[in-house]
């Protein structure tokens, strides 16, 4: 069994039990706890979590029970002498990061040359091999994959949950519902029209797929403001695709920015709006009433800023520079009304790298007002919800070791 260790970007080796001391742990439910920690396991899963805390006039460490384990936790074992196999104390133990949107086929360099490299399977699979990897070792635990037309990703995941490939869990659609000569035609073979969609449906959903993405708008315009590619689907035909993967217990996506297209989402049913550029305060309030959760991606955007590479005009970087500063205001319009938010790069997008970008997506949230600790909750907890995992995002009694994270303590700081 392994364990990511991201404070120094390395996976640990592990037995299927052990024990180890840490310098403290984190988690939303439990909050932060900055004490020493002993964590025991069995068969790879957490058996004890304690506190260590000094007597008052001895030298010697007393085991005391954390708050949240007492109940599970107690028995002779308290009774020994303080000891651990490894010795984690520079680390701080806390459940695995969570990104809720990538792309694993897509490079984050050249997309049409990336395209073009479709051509090339082996060449795809050693890239999506290498950016699972950097995912575990930067202490990313799971991801959601936003789908490609030929499948590597859903491959991938496939290799995963074998043992084959060294990963984190990926949660994949496959391949996503666009409609046919729309934006969208390198995520899925397009679709005519919404009967086209019902007489392939049971074709589409034979290919296997954990969520369905549906592609309700176009790209936003980086040289105009507030201008969006079409809509694809109106809020009837959205409906009648939401309600058939309802139906199988299949949580929706859907792509969309623009007041138009969001619209459309939200009457359509989806589970979750991803990008929502140009999400307004009416959408925002919509979205609270159905339960919807919002996945901003600031990445694909913000990182243009952040990164300059000399590609855009300067009128672009003005239009950019505008959509950002009311995509990070309208993030904390969301947060302060209690709207479910995602942390989802859009890795594989241009200056969007797999694994590295997920870290620049906390600081653009955490730029955008909400506090570090509650990004981290919205990039574990909350994103659990969005993927439908509900074993992700915690730390306590019986969660494995491999979807947990040692961390940099600094971080917490």
């Amino acid at each position: 069994m392994i364990i990511s260790c991201s404070a120094q970007k390395k996976i640990f080796d592990l037995p299927a039990a052990g024990s180890a001391i840490t310098g403290g742990y984190w988690s939303p439910a439990a909050g932060l706890c900055r004490q020493a920690a002993r964590v025991d396991w069995q068969d790879g899963k957490i058996s004890r979590l304690t506190v260590l805390r000094k007597r008052a006039q001895s030298d010697e460490a007393e085991e005391t029970e954390a708050a949240e384990r007492t109940e599970e936790a107690e028995g002779t074992e308290a009774q020994k002498k303080i000891g651990a196999d490894y010795d984690w104390k520079s680390y701080l133990l806390q459940p695995g990061w969570v990104d809720a949107h990538v792309h694993l086929a897509l490079d984050s360099l050249d997309f049409y040359q990336c395209l073009k490299n479709w051509q090339e399977p082996s060449l795809i699979e050693k890239n999506m091999r290498a950016y699972l990897e950097d995912y575990l070792k930067s202490g990313i635990t799971a991801i959601r994959d936003g789908g490609d037309l030929p499948g590597f990703a859903w491959q991938a995941r496939k290799r995963v949950m074998e043992k084959i490939w060294p990963g984190p869990r990926i949660v994949s659609v496959r391949e996503a519902v666009n409609r046919q000569g729309m934006y969208g035609r390198f995520l899925g073979r397009g679709f005519a029209n919404v009967v086209d969609w019902q007489e392939s449906a049971a074709d589409f959903y034979g290919q296997g797929l954990d969520q369905l993405k549906v592609v309700v708008s176009g790209l936003i315009r980086f040289d105009q403001y507030n201008v969006v590619g079409p809509t694809q689907w109106s809020a009837a035909e959205l409906r009648q695709i939401t309600e058939s993967a309802h139906r199988r217990g299949i949580p929706v996506m859907a792509h969309a920015s623009g007041e138009e297209g969001i619209a459309a989402a939200i009457a359509g049913g989806v589970d979750s709006v991803e990008h929502g550029y140009y999400m307004n305060s009416q959408l925002l309030e919509q979205m609270k009433r159905q339960g919807i959760a919002w996945v901003p991606t600031v990445a694909p955007i913000g990182n243009i800023l952040k990164y300059p590479t000399g590609r855009y005009s300067s009128q672009e970087i003005d239009v950019l520079q505008r959509i950002l500063d009311s995509q990070l205001k309208t993030i904390y319009e969301a947060y302060r009304s209690g709207v479910r938010l995602g942390v989802g790069t859009d890795a594989g997008a241009y200056l969007v790298p797999h694994s590295a970008a997920f870290f620049d997506e906390l600081d653009w949230l955490i730029q955008a007002g909400i506090p570090r600790l509650e990004v981290y909750s919205l990039a574990t907890r909350e994103n659990a919800g969005i993927l439908g995992q509900d074993d992700l995002g915690q730390l306590e009694i019986g969660t494995p070791l491999e979807l947990l994270q040692l961390a940099d303590v600094s971080k917490f700081q």
